[in-house]
């Protein structure tokens, strides 16, 4: 990776993890549900730099979310789900970015990020039931999905391609 990239792509991850610390003390109406509004970093990532950017992000907040937290039940829902939803996000913006736009393409995102985070969840209390948690959790994640990614695309469209920038 390139200083340049690097030194974005930390840029990026310190937002992402300034907007998840905040996320978090937001009171939200069910537990689990939240904007994601860290995820539009990894957009940008994704778009503005590439596939390992994005996964940087993703762990760097994730984990870093997780020193200043303590939270190991966290770390491993937001380790799934971040996983998962960076996977989706990148397949579907490499192989078919002309047929879907960043908002849906956030969207995917934030489903994949559910069904994982719900996924670990289940596994780790045993409890199979704790499954049906996913419906009002893909609802949530369907309107956040498309306001972060809808954000994430202006932020694109203002910033531009930051590989033009030469130091």
């Amino acid at each position: 990776m390139k200083l340049k990239n690097m030194i974005i792509t930390g840029s990026l991850a310190a937002f992402a993890l300034v907007f998840n610390m905040f996320e978090g003390s937001l009171p939200m109406p069910l537990p689990g549900i939240k904007l994601g509004a860290a995820n539009v970093f990894s957009l940008l990532a994704l778009v503005l730099l590439g596939v390992k950017e994005a996964f940087a992000v993703t762990l760097i907040r994730v984990f870093l979310a997780w020193v200043m937290t303590g939270n190991f039940f966290a770390l491993l829902c937001s380790l799934a789900g971040g996983l998962m939803s960076a996977s989706v996000m990148s397949f579907i913006y490499i192989k078919y970015r002309d047929d879907f736009s960043l908002p849906w393409i956030s969207v995917a995102g934030a489903w994949a990020f559910n069904v994982a985070q719900v996924s670990v969840a289940a596994l780790i209390v045993n409890d199979v039931r704790v499954l049906f948690y996913v419906v009002p959790l893909l609802a949530a994640g369907t309107a956040a999905g498309w306001a972060v990614g809808w954000l994430a695309l202006l932020l694109c469209k203002r910033v531009g391609s930051l590989r033009e920038i030469n130091y």
